[in-house]
């Protein structure tokens, strides 16, 4: 027997799956480009929607603070606590979904290719692909560790000198080299530069050698803290040149 699909009108779907939204209100919300349906943003009330469809509002407030852009890519200030990409529920809104919605409403191109991502709970530079070739270039470029990456942490205990941690995860290759800028009362700030980009990669080394980023209740931290204290602070290459985040206030 043949699946038969209920498809709904966007403004007639969107006050029905939010009660406390009429279908004037959500055809105001198309128009200020405040809606996503599966990741991208639409601004047609009549667009027919699948109840498997995904319907997201984005805040009026939401602005992410962009670091430079040009017609090949875009690089963004993450703050903590924001996925890059929708998460598996789609429960939370998402860096990539907030700047499609930014982008729409300055009226320029918003296609968005994720070339790498950051832990949920790590602030700083993220660098988004806005064509399929630029997305090829720099995702050979962070596959192949071409792309210089810096971190600024603060970490639990004193280091006093220079670490290079080359401690495989997952039975691959993984190389972190860790620098103490200066202690501080919960530990020591330190700037970390990663050759490779395993999943968690600081924060699984760090805390191998007893020193865990502070507030990384998964990776063994003892210290409660606000958030992740883990910050990208600059991606580097001559085909993007230095891209910097200011280090937030709450690690100096």
């Amino acid at each position: 027997m043949p699946v038969i699909f209920s498809f709904m009108r966007l403004d007639q779907a969107i006050a029905a799956r939010f009660p406390g939204i009429s279908r004037r209100k959500a055809r105001e919300l198309l128009s200020q480009h405040r809606v996503l349906v599966n990741e991208r943003p639409v601004s047609v009330a009549s667009r027919e929607v699948a109840p498997n469809d995904r319907i997201v509002m984005v805040d009026a407030e939401a602005e992410l603070p962009i670091i430079q852009a040009t017609d090949a890519w875009i690089a963004v200030d993450k703050p903590a606590g924001l996925a890059v990409q929708p998460d598996r529920e789609r429960a939370r809104r998402s860096v990539e979904e907030l700047l499609r919605v930014q982008l729409k409403r300055q009226n320029t191109p918003h296609k968005l290719y994720v070339v790498h991502r950051l832990d949920t709970g790590t602030s700083g530079v993220v660098l988004f692909a806005r064509t399929q070739s630029a997305a090829a270039s720099l995702s050979r470029l962070f596959a192949e560790g071409e792309m210089r990456k810096t971190y600024i942490a603060l970490v639990e205990g004193a280091i006093d000198e220079s670490i290079t941690i080359d401690t495989p995860i997952r039975d691959r290759t993984a190389v972190t080299h860790v620098r103490p800028i200066r202690r501080s009362e919960h530990g020591t700030l330190v700037e970390i530069e990663i050759e490779t980009g395993r999943t968690h990669q600081i924060r699984i080394h760090l805390s191998s050698i007893g020193h865990p980023v502070a507030g990384d209740r998964r990776y063994r931290s003892t210290i409660n803290m606000p958030r992740l204290m883990l910050h990208a602070w600059r991606l580097e290459h001559p085909t993007v040149g230095p891209l910097e985040s200011a280090v937030p206030p709450e690690f100096v």
